[in-house]
């Protein structure tokens, strides 16, 4: 009876392989045909007069049931459908293919060349949409690929692209040295390309306008200055000599040489006035037109020439005239600040306090729009974070039913044999439920640590948002600026770990950090903080779950810390017991008097961060205890993984 079933078992497992290694054959030979269709329509340059048929030619592999089977190959096809629409100025549909393409790149390993393509795709539309912290968010996942290996499958065009669109909205947020690394890199990587290549030209300007925004290093500036005139010189019919004007328009600026400033800024202007001319519906030529005179006219005023400074006045006000609709905030606060200045110049006070008052009314105007679209990108950015989690749920699903698909085939084909090996299958089966609802219990756990850690995000965020308001009621723009800048780091960090089930300890650390500073802006430094660790610890190789510390953290700021005294202290010291990692959250306590009814409170965070603590093992444990000086030390232990 053994031998027979023997017998059988290897027949069986002979007709399976057949069969497997057969259909694998045929779906080699279908991978590889649509393979090569997607090489060649690659090599077809898009162009206004095959636009129609080439994006027909891929609407009709996009319906392959061959293409729709590979992920790889449906992100191709959707980000070329996506780049053609782009091309033709209908983001809408852009936008709809690429969001096609991004979901199917992600469910796979790999492809970092074709991530980075979708990536800065999903930045451009972004951008063009006006969602500027979404397009930065796109970009610099873009630009992270290219820096971080250099050997990705992109020429050297696409890296250079890349990283100069990641720096330009970096800067843009004041993010200098971030758009500093990046605008380097770009420029070292232009090198590569040939003569006459526009990005040979871009990281040049770049650069320049980043230094200058960042006030120092004024020699680099000439430097860079000077290589961009002698490549305006070498190809002047390729490279913008406005380039080399605007670039050193900013080198005198920061030298604070009036002269040549006003030299370069009418070179600029004979420019812009034929680019007008020749687009009068363009705003952002019309815009570029009228600062300058505002500019220049500012700059007359300054020389105390009055005269020429009253006709570019009156050469921005018929600009401005033929083109209400258009002019920035920004714009109107130089042009309304400009003249306010002329007018003290000319002995005209009235006229001079009527600007200084239009100039504080669109101050004003623009900082209460800015205010409520800082909220509106915050919410944007949450929305992403949300969006990404159910991408890898949809694709994990994804997965889920691929195997289930697998197996469907797999019992069709043991079906022929179930009863001559009746037992062996029973035994197959019960070790495939077992171990299913292994997984199961497995996946129950993971998920509801997700599930319990996005519930404290909105929490967080929450007190971010009101202390931001605060700052921005207050008129103090600055701190807001930082306080903004700061966030954002945490939320990026937060974005970057919230994906992941495990996250290496120092990556805690530096969140914790931007965590603890954001605190001390809130509170008006009313505390100071200590992170320790012990001598050789590699927290780089220590992994543990993500944001499971801060919420013990802002309980002890928010709860032990005296804000009124200004001596306020928290100390967070690591080390390791065996095969856990062990906290000490020591605050400095507070005085007797502001202990009202501290165990009515009951914090949100803390509790959730305790049940997180509750799924990891038995292992896993806080405790706390009263300090000799009436603060209170809160200890955890979490394993490490």
């Amino acid at each position: 009876m053994r031998r027979e079933v023997v017998y059988l078992l290897i027949l069986f497992t002979g007709m399976s392989l057949f069969s497997c290694r057969e259909h694998k054959e045929h779906t080699r030979t279908d991978v590889s045909s649509v393979a090569k269709k997607i090489n060649h329509l690659q090599t077809v340059t898009l162009s206004a007069s095959n636009h129609d048929s080439l994006m027909r030619a891929w609407k009709d592999l996009l319906h392959m049931p061959e293409v729709n089977a590979h992920n790889l190959y449906a992100a191709k096809v959707n980000f070329q459908l996506a780049k053609g629409y782009g091309m033709s100025k209908q983001n809408d549909s852009a936008a709809f293919y690429l969001e096609k393409a991004f979901v199917r790149i992600e469910a796979e390993p790999g492809n970092l060349d074709e991530k980075a393509r979708i990536y800065q795709g999903i930045g451009n539309v972004s951008l063009a949409d006006g969602h500027l912290h979404r397009a930065n968010y796109y970009y610099n996942k873009a630009a992270a690929i290219v820096l971080a290996d250099s050997t990705v499958d992109l020429d050297a065009s696409a890296k250079a692209s890349i990283l100069l669109a990641a720096a330009q909205s970096n800067q843009q947020f004041q993010r200098l040295d971030l758009a500093l690394e990046m605008n380097r890199t770009a420029l070292s990587i232009s090198e590569l390309l040939p003569e006459k290549h526009i990005n040979r030209q871009r990281p040049l300007t770049q650069l320049v306008q980043t230094l200058y925004y960042s006030k120092s290093d004024v020699d680099s500036i000439g430097y860079f200055v000077q290589k961009l005139e002698d490549l305006q010189r070498k190809f002047p019919e390729v490279y913008d000599v406005f380039f080399v004007y605007e670039s050193k328009t900013l080198y005198y600026d920061l030298k604070n040489e009036v002269d040549s400033v006003l030299k370069y800024q009418l070179l600029k202007i004979d420019l812009q006035e034929q680019v007008v001319e020749r687009n009068p519906l363009v705003g952002t030529a019309v815009n570029n037109l009228f600062i300058s005179y505002v500019n220049i006219a500012g700059l007359y005023a300054d020389r105390k020439n009055l005269t020429e400074a009253q006709a570019f006045f009156t050469k921005a006000d018929q600009l401005a005239q033929r083109h209400p609709t258009v002019m920035v905030y920004d714009n109107a606060i130089v042009y309304h600040r400009n003249l306010e200045n002329f007018y003290t110049l000319s002995g005209r006070l009235a006229q001079a306090l009527t600007e200084s008052r239009e100039v504080a009314r669109i101050q004003e105007e623009l900082y209460a729009m800015q205010n409520t679209q800082a909220i509106a990108e915050m919410s944007s950015l949450y929305e992403i974070q949300a969006q990404e989690r159910s991408i890898n749920s949809l694709n994990e699903s994804l997965q889920i039913k691929e195997l289930e698909l697998q197996r469907n085939r797999l019992w069709m084909t043991m079906g022929i044999l179930v009863v001559l090996i009746l037992l062996l299958i029973l035994s197959f089966i019960y070790y495939g439920i077992r171990q299913r609802r292994i997984r199961q219990e497995k996946d129950k756990v993971i998920l509801k640590q997700q599930l319990l850690r996005t519930q404290m995000e909105p929490h967080f965020i929450f007190n971010t948002l009101t202390a931001l308001q605060s700052y921005i009621r207050r008129g103090e723009s600055n701190e807001a600026i930082q306080y903004l800048s700061r966030f954002s780091k945490l939320l990026r960090n937060s974005l970057e770990l919230s994906r992941e089930e495990w996250s290496s300890l120092d990556q805690e650390i530096e969140t914790l950090k931007h965590y603890l500073v954001l605190q001390q802006m809130r509170f008006d430094h009313a505390f100071s903080y200590r992170i320790q660790l012990p001598d050789g610890m590699d927290t780089s190789e220590i992994r543990i779950p993500p944001m499971l510390i801060q919420p013990f953290v802002e309980n002890a700021i928010l709860h032990g810390v005296d804000m009124k005294n200004g001596e306020g202290f928290i100390s967070i010291d690591f080390s390791e017991v065996g095969d856990l990692l062990r906290v000490d959250i020591m605050d400095s306590g507070r005085v007797k008097t502001e202990r009202k009814s501290p165990s009515n409170h009951r914090s949100l965070s803390g509790d959730i961060s305790r049940e997180r603590l509750t799924l990891l093992g038995k292992n896993a444990r806080v405790e706390s205890d009263k300090n000799d000086n009436g603060g209170t030390t809160v200890t955890l232990f979490i394993p490490i993984a």
